[in-house]
């Protein structure tokens, strides 16, 4: 339970950073842009390893909106994980100011609106952060990490990309959400301006917390394997 828990949190996240780290997406493509990512996600429970999840997460823009004079983004994620029974599917749309989506911002904090649905449930709206189904979009729309540093380019021979020399952003986060949850997040990240949102390689150690009390270690990587420039909304009543 609390391992799925975990994966649920992770994958109901959102998107957000710029050159230092301030969560997924280092830049903001044009319209109808999507990155893939080959994701896997490794952790333990109580002491005890769990099996090794493998899958895959998509980030997308998708559409504009004008809210209060104010120009904003739809962003989609959808996240696959591979299960036992076969594979979950986790689908988020989000509306953040395009200004809160640069270097330095907290999208996740100004979000103003999100659609979250797991699985077979029917998408449900939020408008802030205070639901625990909310928490993965916490996680990746948070603003920058504490003591964001950068390191040196190093060759990355990406299957997408090909080789090409990538800078490195690190640095520490910490997320609180609701019911006493905490996911401190140690970050690695390999960026480059030929990846639509910046993101090439990720490799975060993470810890969940409940009421303080460690629940769930691990680490959650990706891998940048696709590009598309004519993504579509898979929710197009929803906005």
């Amino acid at each position: 339970m609390r391992f799925r828990l975990c994966v649920t949190g992770l994958a109901v996240l959102a998107v957000c950073q710029s050159a230092c780290a301030d969560g997924l997406i280092y830049q903001l493509p044009a319209q109808n842009v999507q990155a893939r990512y080959k994701l896997e996600l490794l952790a333990s429970a109580n002491g005890e390893q769990q099996p090794a999840r493998k899958g895959s997460l998509t980030i997308a823009t998708v559409g504009s909106s004008e809210i209060n004079g104010e120009k904003c983004r739809w962003i989609e994620i959808k996240m696959i994980i591979s299960e036992d029974a076969g594979e979950r599917a986790t689908l988020m749309k989000v509306l953040v100011p395009e200004k809160h989506r640069t270097k330095g911002q907290s999208p996740g904090a100004n979000m103003i609106k999100a659609w979250v649905a797991e699985g077979d449930v029917a998408p449900m709206e939020f408008r802030d952060l205070t639901d625990s189904r909310t928490l993965a979009i916490a996680v990746l729309l948070a603003g920058p990490p504490k003591n964001a540093n950068t390191s040196d380019p190093l060759e990355i021979d990406n299957p997408k990309l090909g080789k090409v020399r990538c800078a490195g952003v690190t640095g520490d986060q910490e997320i609180a959400g609701p019911l006493g949850l905490q996911v401190p997040l140690r970050i690695d990240d390999r960026l480059h301006d030929d990846s639509p949102f910046g993101l090439v390689t990720a490799n975060w150690s993470f810890e969940l917390k409940v009421n303080g009390q460690s629940a769930i270690q691990g680490q959650f990587k990706l891998t940048l394997t696709d590009i598309n420039t004519t993504a579509l909304t898979e929710w197009p009543d929803k906005n």
